[in-house]
């Protein structure tokens, strides 16, 4: 990242992945292993590093797929949807600290998450920290399973 200019940083998360090439394709292939997380209590998550980015400031990505179904009335991702967030300190922060995505993978990948991956990466250097199925992530998006698991209220 440190090739990238000061606004690269700061609102375009999309041009780092373009600059991944490859790599960030690779990072959302689907894993071989799928591990469980167990859901931590509520008073928990609310300092959770990703469980509370409901409450903080950033900017949201889609792909193409995700971004022509953030508007309907209830959508259905397609295979291959990517929504991407950053979550930052402040509303002035300059870098994130974390970043959550979510990706949607074949019918049958997880029923428990309506076939969402989700994955949580470090904010400066984009290392995944963990991707799971199951845990913190899907306990909240269940609140949203009328729209495919997804807060679209918060995209409009």
């Amino acid at each position: 990242m440190d090739d990238l200019s000061g606004s690269e940083k700061r609102n375009d998360l999309v041009s780092i992945f373009a600059k991944a090439g490859k790599g960030i394709k690779k990072l959302f292939s689907p894993s071989k292993e799928r591990k469980a997380v167990e859901p931590q209590p509520a008073s928990d998550r609310e300092t959770n590093i990703d469980a509370g980015h409901r409450f903080s400031f950033g900017v949201v990505y889609a792909n193409a797929l995700a971004n022509a179904k953030i508007l309907s009335h209830a959508p259905k991702f397609p295979v291959g949807s990517m929504i991407v967030r950053e979550k930052n300190s402040t509303e002035t922060s300059f870098l994130p600290q974390t970043v959550i995505a979510m990706v949607k993978r074949e019918k049958g990948f997880s029923t428990e998450t309506g076939d969402w991956e989700f994955f949580v990466l470090n904010g400066s250097d984009l290392k995944l920290q963990r991707r799971e199925t199951a845990g913190n992530c899907a306990a909240c998006h269940i609140q949203a399973k009328n729209s495919d698991w997804v807060f679209q209220d918060r995209l409009k």
